[in-house]
């Protein structure tokens, strides 16, 4: 329960620490507001609790409260006096400090909650105005179309192949779709083309990604706003209202808390939607396609995903396989970004060179397919104008960089000679000296029991730099 409320304050804007007779002995006040006037954190160390702060007496001081009780004393709505004698309130946690038995003290947590809920409506009201206009521009613009169909899907694969296949096959059918993939995989270009092949294809299609909607608005924005539910709310539709005899894409559905999918249930149950604030019901039409990055059944068991709402979401499943499983797709991959880039940014590549070919035939590709693609685009913006071949060098940076940030240790990503995997990983072993050590070379030389002269050598070598 402790741990419930600590998360509840999100934040804290300050801390204080008293002994058993209220003297401040620490306090670092991350809000300014909280300091009485002319007064700052030297000024009160030393001070009682009740001196600094006048309206705080023992009885109603979680401080005071929690060394009594010799327990964890929360409070959702302490009253204190600021430095312009006007009346704040905070969220406070007190912890007592217990030494053999002995209350010797107490340190509070405090949070200024005075003006929360207006701050919150107001970003609230923002937010949902910018996503007003988005929704306004894209019913003006007609982007709310499905722009990907079973053609734009390049692969090889059999996996794939049968995907696209089962697509086709189902076109007639408006059942609820779950496309299971690792980021990157191309989760959405598969919802585009589902809705596309489906009857449903001259409707519209509405696509959000769950995660990138604050949890107090997602409900209005999927279920619309009735004129004075809260404040600066208008009549507007939501998403499925706005999806009705179409298509509503719910990306990374794992992000939507679970008292709204218990929502969505009712919705998905019988057609029926009611908008935030509303009394009036409205029955619509609105195919449910969802995706995730994590198995469905796995977010079942982690608690993320209500087990009623997986029978009705996941009557048809689609999972797509990372890019490591479909080696014979890389090929084609690249000449299609390849291509993609060349008119892009007028270059003319022709071909990939052999050492580049079997880097990228061997890297493991966390980031799948949008992976891929970020290092074709970086590599052709390295090429000269009269180059028709993509080396190894056009891309080595960007690759170091994300192998790094991927945690990926493993050096040898193609089939060189051996001195030159030995110099990669001596630069690798030398970067990361550096990087330990802060810039220090005597540091980093000793960390790797190497000379320091011979480190710096190797420095010069590889054009490494502090």
């Amino acid at each position: 329960m402790k741990e419930n409320f600590l998360k509840s304050m999100e934040y804290i804007d300050g801390i204080t620490i008293v002994d058993s007779e209220g003297v401040i002995q620490y306090s670092v006040k991350y809000n300014p507001s909280f300091y009485p006037e002319d007064m700052g954190r030297e000024d009160i160390i030393g001070k009682k609790l009740e001196d600094v702060f006048t309206n705080i007496n023992n009885q109603d001081s979680t401080l005071f409260n929690s060394m009594k009780r010799k327990k964890i004393v929360e409070r959702k709505n302490q009253k204190i006096i600021n430095k312009h004698d006007e009346l704040i309130e905070t969220m406070n946690i007190s912890f007592p400090i217990i030494i053999d038995n002995k209350t010797v003290g107490a340190i509070e947590l405090s949070k200024d909650i005075t003006n929360i809920d207006a701050v919150q409506k107001k970003i609230m009201n923002i937010d949902y105005d910018i996503f007003k206009n988005q929704v306004k521009a894209e019913n003006r613009l007609g982007t709310n179309k499905a722009k990907y169909t079973l053609d734009n899907i390049i692969s090889n694969n059999q996996q794939i192949v049968d995907l696209k296949n089962q697509i086709r096959h189902l076109k007639n059918s408006d059942a609820p779709a779950f496309i299971y993939g690792e980021t990157g995989t191309g989760k959405e270009l598969f919802a585009h083309a589902i809705h596309n092949e489906s009857n449903r294809c001259q409707g519209p299609f509405i696509s959000q990604n769950c995660a990138a909607i604050p949890e107090n608005l997602l409900e209005s924005i999927l279920f619309g706003t009735v004129k004075g539910s809260f404040t600066g709310a208008i009549d507007a539709p939501g998403l499925f209202e706005l999806a009705d005899n179409g298509t509503l894409f719910l990306d990374e559905l794992n992000s939507m808390p679970k008292h709204l999918q218990s929502k969505m249930l009712r919705v998905l149950e019988d057609g029926y939607i009611r908008r935030v604030g509303g009394k009036n019901e409205k029955k619509i039409n609105v195919r449910i396609i969802s995706a995730s990055n994590q198995d469905p059944l796995e977010l079942i068991r982690n608690g993320l995903l209500r087990r009623d709402i997986y029978y009705r979401l996941c009557v048809l499943y689609f999972a797509i396989p990372p890019l490591r499983k479909r080696n014979e797709d890389i090929i084609i991959l690249i000449k299609f970004f390849i291509s993609k880039f060349n008119q892009l940014y007028n270059k003319r590549i022709a071909k990939l060179s052999k050492e580049l070919y079997r880097t990228l035939q061997n890297y493991d590709w966390p980031g799948n397919v949008r992976e891929l693609e970020h290092i074709i685009q970086f590599g052709l913006t390295q090429v000269g104008e009269d180059e028709e071949v993509l080396e190894y060098r056009h891309i080595a940076s960007k690759l170091k960089m994300l192998k790094m940030n991927s945690g990926e240790k493993d050096a040898c990503l193609t089939n060189k000679p051996l001195k030159d995997i030995i110099q990669e990983i001596e630069e690798n072993v030398i970067y990361e000296a550096l990087k330990i050590s802060g810039g220090n070379i005597s540091k980093a030389s000793k960390l790797i029991e190497i000379p320091r002269q011979t480190f710096s050598r190797k420095m010069n070598q590889y054009g490494i730099g502090k």
